[in-house]
């Protein structure tokens, strides 16, 4: 898959969740793919047992895969880890960092997102960084400047907009079954693209804008409407194909 700056993205993190016998809903994807030439940037992001076997099935496909998250070193004795230098190894074009469930079990800072986000770019991968505040920091009416100071911590030098994607995840939303408002979305992306353009981030560019929490076939349609929304990166939605494709049809 070539990632094409001009057109929606839909991305589908599975999480942990799929086993080898997964390989019929990517098939399934890359068929409807293949018979459907008018669609976005499609990625999958597996855990990390299956990246191998679906980059091998989805060779010459219009699908993506692409890693959860990495390390923010290239090598070492980190038990556990997978390195960029490793997600690029194994095929990947994309990476998600700094996930607000990974944010917050792992005690992850935004200084160490920019540091994954650093060495991802230096590997010639794509990354998808990930801000969102939560239900708190909402009610308290700070979710703008909570949502800046992690833009500001989160973006290395490294980034521009070919490398770059940015994802509004609201954690309070995140697994809910319940999307933000459209006005809260709007509202919020727009934010994003007016901080990024005022402090120069991208050159006086926008990256892609992708809303994340609570996606499906039922509200994915208006979502892709609103300004600024470039884009979804959808959770559990994405684990049934026929419901990954509904969402991909809303483009």
């Amino acid at each position: 898959m070539q990632y094409n700056l001009d057109v929606p993205i839909i991305a589908g993190n599975w999480k942990m969740n799929g086993l080898i016998n997964s390989q019929k809903e990517i098939k399934n994807l890359i068929n409807f793919l293949k018979n459907n030439k008018k669609n976005g940037n499609v990625i999958i992001f597996p855990p990390f047992t299956l990246i191998s076997d679906f980059k091998r099935i989805t060779i010459n496909s219009n699908l993506g895969i692409g890693a959860q998250d990495c390390h923010y070193e290239e090598q070492g004795a980190y038990t556990g880890s997978i390195s960029p230098m490793m997600i690029k190894d194994a095929g990947c074009t994309f990476v998600i960092v700094g996930h607000s469930e990974i944010r917050e079990s792992r005690n992850e800072s935004s200084g160490l997102i920019k540091k994954k986000s650093e060495n991802c770019h230096n590997n010639n991968l794509i990354t998808i960084i990930c801000v969102g505040e939560d239900y708190e920091c909402r009610m308290k009416g700070e979710h703008y400047n909570f949502i800046s100071k992690q833009l500001f911590e989160s973006i290395p030098t490294t980034a521009n907009v070919n490398n770059t994607i940015i994802a509004y995840e609201p954690i309070w939303a995140i697994g809910s079954g319940e999307s933000a408002s459209s006005q809260d979305i709007k509202l919020m992306h727009q934010h994003i693209s007016d901080y990024l353009m005022k402090g120069k981030i991208f050159n006086n560019k926008i990256p892609n804008l992708l809303y994340g929490g609570s996606v499906n076939s039922n509200n994915s349609n208006e979502i892709l409407s609103i300004n600024n929304v470039n884009g979804a990166l959808v959770g559990g939605g994405s684990l049934d194909s026929n419901e990954f494709i509904k969402i991909i049809q809303s483009i």
